[in-house]
């Protein structure tokens, strides 16, 4: 005869208790940063190459900060290298400016070397991962993110093409762009916690009508505190500023341009214009 039909009750496995994501001590040390704030500068900067973007965001610091070794890190996507060019002719090689080049490549399967967009991505956000921990340790004054432009449209998109298949020139769905997106700000989010002055550089690219407008993701100036243009008159030879927002409680002067650098008898000298 058969068991068919026979009910034999298994014993219940017990479950283990599940430990809590975040525990009592993370929450009171979240408790004690948010007690106060460091930083009100959050800066998008906006403008042409060689205009003094980079040039403002590496002249952030007081004599104080200087003192006291106060560093600045720069982030530099920009193949121009801005940020080692302008530390070497204005700042001496400081070596309080710590200049980071976060690209990565890789071999592929035809043997050929190629940007690893993947492992840059990575990359900037171990960086700045390890800057959020160890920040007063590091002494930091500011963070330079120099060319968020070029991360968005060459690393980001670039590796959500590959990831969907898509050809360069091809159309892109709106699900697609939310994941270019989405690898941009996982960068941007992780930075803006960071409790330091910040300085994102970006430049202007022409719309279908052929208007200047900002490189970056369209809503993106709406997350800054402060946003400022830069321009060159290539016929005085002067570099101008011109702060078009700044939503911090104190006395700024909106959209008027200020001189930052010109060219004297073929010497650059700079002015320079702090927030």
């Amino acid at each position: 005869m058969g068991l068919t039909g026979l009910s034999i009750p298994l014993e219940k496995k017990k479950e283990e208790p599940v430990a809590p994501i975040f525990s009592d001590k993370d929450i009171e040390g979240l408790l004690e940063e948010g007690t106060s704030v460091k930083s009100d500068i959050c800066a998008l900067l906006v403008g042409d190459p060689k205009t003094g973007k980079t040039g403002m965001a590496l002249d952030c610091r007081t004599d104080e900060d200087k003192a006291s070794g106060k560093k600045i890190i720069c982030i530099e996507l920009n193949s121009d290298n801005g940020c080692k060019i302008n530390k070497k002719i204005f700042h001496k090689d400081d070596p309080s400016i710590i200049i980071i080049d976060p690209r990565e490549f890789s071999v592929n399967d035809n043997g050929d070397w190629e940007f690893d967009y993947i492992r840059t991505m990575a990359k900037i956000k171990a960086f700045l991962a390890y800057v959020k921990k160890n920040i007063d340790k590091l002494n930091v004054k500011s963070i330079v993110f120099d060319g968020a432009d070029v991360y968005l449209s060459e690393v980001c998109e670039n590796q959500m093409r590959m990831d969907e298949h898509l050809d360069v020139s091809g159309g892109v769905k709106m699900t697609f762009w939310k994941k270019r997106n989405k690898y941009f700000y996982d960068v941007m989010n992780l930075l803006f916690t960071i409790d330091v002055d910040k300085y994102i550089i970006t430049h202007y690219k022409k719309d279908e009508a052929g208007n200047k407008i900002y490189s970056i993701q369209a809503n993106f100036p709406d997350k800054m505190h402060q946003v400022i243009e830069f321009r060159k008159d290539t016929k005085t030879n002067k570099h101008y500023a011109k702060i078009v927002d700044d939503r911090r409680d104190k006395p700024t002067v909106l959209n008027v341009d200020t001189i930052i650098m010109e060219v004297i008898d073929g010497k650059k000298t700079w002015k320079g214009m702090r927030l």
